[in-house]
């Protein structure tokens, strides 16, 4: 019996799954052949964060700023107001980016449910240019906060927030935000590549990183897919300072 292998490289990551189809693999007792609507919203926050990650991992590097943009308490605008003035820094930053010979890139997302109207903005930092300076001439509504990513390269603490910092907007399903954040058509999400394990039936609940990468424990997991009802595992590859690649 044998088992598929999944892996999606994503900047100095790799993302691995490892399962069953509905026809191979022993089923675990007491599973369902449809997972409630609880899992699935479960499921869904663990797609997205996944996705998300993957975006962020394979496009945007040390030092890329993270911004928080946000209003002033007279200001505040509604969320289809707010949606217009992202647009509005966003189509300016594009034209500041191509006047310096580069190419913006960035994610977006907006809450509004949880607190304040308030945005965040992940963009690629340009040679040359000072991505700062452009964003704090170009809105007008108050002081954006800047953070920056770090070297490590796996940043699914920041995807893991954002889809928390969005997800009773998003639920909401109101003010015109159909999707949990928006993103520049250039980014690179890479595909999946799967291989049939066909030398052994079973994975180890450890698992082992290939050379020049280590195993992120935090991201291990050993569990059951809730749509076929067997055994599957994730867990994330982060490749070790200084390895090439």
């Amino acid at each position: 019996m044998a088992y598929f292998k999944t892996s999606i490289e994503a900047g100095a990551t790799i993302e691995v799954t490892k399962s069953y189809t509905k026809r191979v693999g022993v089923k675990i007792k007491g599973s369902k052949e449809r997972p409630s609507p609880e899992e699935m919203e479960k499921v869904n926050k663990i797609n997205a964060e996944r996705n998300l990650r993957i975006k962020i991992n394979a496009n945007f590097k040390v030092d890329d700023p993270f911004i928080t943009l946000t209003y002033k308490k007279y200001e505040r605008p509604t969320p289809e107001q707010a949606k217009k003035n992202i647009k509005k820094l966003i189509d300016g930053l594009r034209k500041e980016y191509k006047k310096a010979g580069e190419e913006l890139k960035y994610i977006h997302a907006t809450e509004y449910e949880n607190k304040a109207i308030h945005h965040h903005l992940l963009i690629n930092a340009a040679e040359g240019f000072d991505s700062a300076k452009a964003v704090r001439r170009l809105w007008e509504f108050g002081r954006p906060h800047y953070r920056y990513l770090d070297d490590t390269g796996q940043y699914k603490d920041l995807a893991a927030y954002l889809i928390k910092e969005t997800s009773k907007t998003f639920k909401e399903n109101e003010g015109g935000h159909m999707q949990r954040y928006s993103c520049s058509r250039n980014l690179i999400m890479p595909a999946p590549k799967t291989e049939i394990i066909k030398k052994a039936t079973k994975w180890i609940p450890d698992p082992r990183p290939i050379k020049g990468y280590y195993i992120d424990q935090d991201t291990v997991y050993n569990g059951v897919d809730p749509f076929t009802g067997r055994q599957y595992q994730r867990y994330t590859m982060v490749r070790i300072s200084g390895s090439g690649g």
